[in-house]
């Protein structure tokens, strides 16, 4: 994995590290299978009645045990290993100067958010050192949030008022392209900030992003997203998606910004060079539901550097039931796979560790989303022509244990990275549910993969029914 030459320094030898995940992989997948032999033989006191069975059985057995070593024990210690390395490089000191900044916030029908996320915005502005403004672009709302954004907009403004702030509206909803466009065309900003009308900052969120963009020269900064229902983060749906958000960013984004691949500035903050937004904007039309990620793959493709920091953080509303979070997933994975596979195709085949990422995100992704679900179809297959079905169950019970302490680790060091814990609000008890979560996504991956295959593109918003 190349090192990045932006703004921080590491040693050559620290990439030798990458060696031990490997050496795991292969222990693990020479030894295991003899260790479950002798667990259900001397631990469970079992003796095995095996019998002839066909070699595929046994070859397609061992090809599942092979997938999943060398994704999870393999892939994810490599991760594990460049995040920690991303994370421990040493910061060159360099003085930094404060850019004006435009905050863009596309809204639609976000009355009851919109109010928060102005507020936060405005708190970041008075702890910035520079000009800033705030422009909120109402995408015509059906419901108040045109209203309430002008009156939050005007109360912030008595407080701060060397803070410039505004609301521009659409007449008909365009869609948050065209508002984040909108929004872009009028900002005065060298910076702009774009941020989702669900999102609020933590006070010292832009200081952050601004100090990583000037100091590591990026054209795009993202920082930590923490999902919250608002209230009391105590729903199961908030809880799993914490867990997942510390792996995507704590581990997966850490290790893309090491290798400058960074896939996605998301939409609930990012910091861009205002030239470089404005020209991609007004220079293609977004095809995606997606448009962070297609905004961002079209700075990959120019080789703009793009950089991370967990020291920027905001908090954005996630899904708390499971058809709002299955939509958002269909959304998410149909403008991911319609990017890789059409818009920004031709980056899977440059010599780049971008392409690697892509990839990873690809194959694995969908691949391994579709393998998945016949492995876990499988097993009744594999039950009923087992040798002896008893001593199967009890392998099976060792592998579900091996899976569930990779489990537990993996998630240990992710909340370390994200939050500084390694069970942070005792999110690790849920580790064992987060099997749930993750078989949606696997299932919401496969039927985006057939969904686009079928032609369909993903829509933000459900056609009204005649």
């Amino acid at each position: 994995m190349p090192e990045k030459a932006a703004g921080k320094k590491t040693s050559k030898i620290i990439y030798l590290l990458f060696i031990l995940p490997i050496l795991l992989t292969f222990l693990c997948w020479l030894y295991f299978p003899a260790l479950a032999y002798t667990l259900s033989v001397h631990v469970f006191g079992y003796k095995p009645n095996l019998q002839p069975t066909h070699w595929l059985w046994h070859g397609t057995l061992y090809a599942f045990f092979t997938l999943y070593t060398f994704l999870a024990i393999g892939l994810g210690g490599i991760m594990v290993v460049a995040a920690w390395i991303w994370k421990r490089r040493e910061e060159i000191d360099k003085s930094i100067r404060y850019p004006s900044v435009s905050f863009v916030v596309p809204a639609y029908n976000e009355e009851k958010r919109i109010a928060r996320c102005i507020t936060s915005l405005f708190v970041n502005a008075s702890n910035y050192l520079g000009f800033c403004e705030i422009i909120v672009v109402d995408d015509g709302s059906t419901d108040y949030t045109y209203e309430v954004a002008w009156v939050t907009m005007q109360k912030c403004r008595r407080q701060w008022p060397n803070i410039r702030g505004r609301v521009v509206r659409h007449c008909a909803n365009l869609g948050k392209a065209e508002a984040i466009r909108t929004g872009v065309n009028r900002a005065m900003g060298e910076l702009i900030a774009t941020v989702d009308a669900d999102t609020w900052w933590e006070p010292n969120a832009l200081q952050e992003l601004v100090k990583v963009a000037e100091k590591a020269g990026e054209f795009a900064v993202s920082g930590y997203i923490h999902p919250t229902d608002g209230e009391g983060e105590r729903r199961l749906y908030i809880i799993l998606q914490q867990l997942e958000y510390s792996q995507g960013l704590g581990i997966y984004r850490s290790a893309q910004a090491l290798g400058n691949a960074v896939l996605v500035v998301p939409g609930p903050m990012g910091l861009y060079r205002a030239d470089a937004l404005r020209e991609i904007l007004n220079g293609k039309t977004i095809k995606s539901v997606t448009e962070d990620l297609e905004i961002t793959l079209e700075m990959q493709k120019k080789k703009l550097p793009i950089g991370y920091t967990e020291n920027a953080r905001s908090l954005t509303v996630a899904p708390t039931t499971f058809k709002a979070f299955w939509n958002q997933r269909l959304r998410w994975f149909i403008g991911g796979v319609h990017n890789m596979l059409s818009i920004h195709k031709d980056l899977l085949f440059k010599k780049r560790f971008l392409s690697l990422v892509l990839w990873d995100a690809l194959i694995l992704g969908y691949g391994c989303s579709l393998i998945e679900i016949i492995a876990l179809f499988s097993l009744p297959i594999f039950l009923w022509f087992a040798p002896d079905k008893i001593f199967f169950l009890l392998n099976l019970l060792v592998y579900a244990l091996l899976a569930f302490a990779v489990g537990i680790i993996y998630h240990a060091i992710a909340l370390k990275f994200a939050y500084g814990k390694y069970n942070h609000k005792h999110l690790l008890v849920y580790t064992p549910l987060y099997y749930l979560l993750r078989m949606i996504n696997v299932f919401a991956r496969t039927k985006s993969l057939i969904k686009y295959l079928m032609g369909d593109r993903g829509s933000w918003h459900k056609p009204k029914m005649s």
